[in-house]
């Protein structure tokens, strides 16, 4: 029963992680960061959340005032806000990894899938002592199926508040950003939470239930695709800051006019670097790999400067072009890999 429970809970989020870092495709995050964003939500942001509503459980009777307090305020709030603190201290300590939004949505929401797997081991082994395997796997169809994406969307709104402020340069942005995109996040996880709960509760009939139990539904899928398009619009701005500032360096002569369209097109670079691995030159596979990092790297620095206007990027800024030309005079490019085809 355990196993089963370990593999439902965590397989299916492993899935929907590995999918939303695959669509980060300019910049890879430091895969350290990655797995300790994870391992975040999946071990300490749930002992940090279990304190916290053991504190600010409300002192009421078994009941269902009490699970309505409890599960739409005390849960949403500490919750959120223990994923939350993981993001706030990369922001502040790590903030240089942050490029743009889909970064902030990318981290918060591997927060929440891990909060989440954890939490859903927990339900589905419950579940499984009550009811048997027939109940454990209809809760892992409606926490997987149904509600799979939920703390991914309520942590990844931290996330792209959180980034905006990172990419804003000014002051009022900076402060309040975080703070709405926290709020979204409480404010949806809330819903979420109070209107299974009335569903539990109150004898509303079979007709509101369901209604009730689509608004649900309909709300958290409603919010994981608009954190998605905000986060592929911020992919989106990503590739104008790098068709921006890389044509600067091919101007300069400093890049090469084919890796710079390689650089613009994640077709192009994908083609060129999956060409080089089926032709069993790993050395070239990797090259190509640490050149598109270094040149897109130098886009993202080059924006943050004149953007956001930090001035300090001057000398990474000096680094990485000195890297992208070590790496061309190298013949890092073989001749068939600058090629227009």
């Amino acid at each position: 029963m355990a196993g089963a429970a370990f593999l439902l809970a965590y397989f299916p989020v492993l899935l929907y992680s590995w999918f939303i870092w695959w669509l980060d495709r300019y910049e890879k995050e430091p895969r350290r960061l990655i797995f300790i964003a994870f391992f975040w939500g999946m071990l300490p942001a749930i002992l940090l959340a279990i304190l916290a509503e053991v504190v600010l459980e409300p002192p009421l009777e078994e009941g269902f005032l009490r699970d309505l307090l409890s599960g739409s305020l005390v849960a949403p709030f500490a919750e959120e806000t223990a994923k939350g603190l993981f993001l706030l201290l990369l922001f502040w300590f790590q903030r240089r990894e942050i490029d743009s939004l889909y970064d902030g949505f990318l981290y918060g929401s591997l927060v929440g899938l891990g909060f989440e797997a954890t939490e859903n081991f927990f339900y589905l082994i419950g579940a499984g002592e009550e009811g048997g395997m027939e109940a454990l796997l209809g809760l892992a169809l409606l926490r997987i199926g149904f509600f799979g994406l939920n703390h991914a969307v309520f942590t990844g709104f931290t996330g792209l508040g959180l980034a905006a402020a990172r990419l804003s340069p000014r002051r009022i942005p900076r402060l309040i950003a975080p703070v709405i995109g926290w709020g979204i996040g409480v404010a949806l996880h809330a819903f979420h939470n109070g209107v299974l709960t009335l569903i539990g509760h109150l004898e509303i009939g079979e007709e509101l239930s369901l209604l009730g139990f689509l608004s649900v539904v309909a709300a958290n899928w409603m919010g994981a695709l608009m954190v998605l398009m905000l986060a592929l619009w911020g992919l989106y701005r990503e590739r104008v800051w790098i068709t921006y500032y890389l044509r600067e360096e091919v101007d300069q002569g400093i890049l090469p006019d084919p890796v710079y369209r390689d650089c613009r097109s994640l077709w192009r670079r994908g083609v060129r670097r999956w060409g080089a691995l089926l032709r069993g030159d790993l050395r070239e596979w990797r090259r190509l790999g640490r050149l598109y990092q270094a040149a897109i790297e130098l886009a993202f620095r080059k924006h943050q400067r004149e953007a956001i206007g930090e001035a300090h990027w001057e000398s990474e800024i000096a680094r990485l072009r000195q890297e992208v030309k070590r790496l061309i005079d190298a013949a890092i490019l073989h001749p068939q890999g600058s090629s227009d085809g």
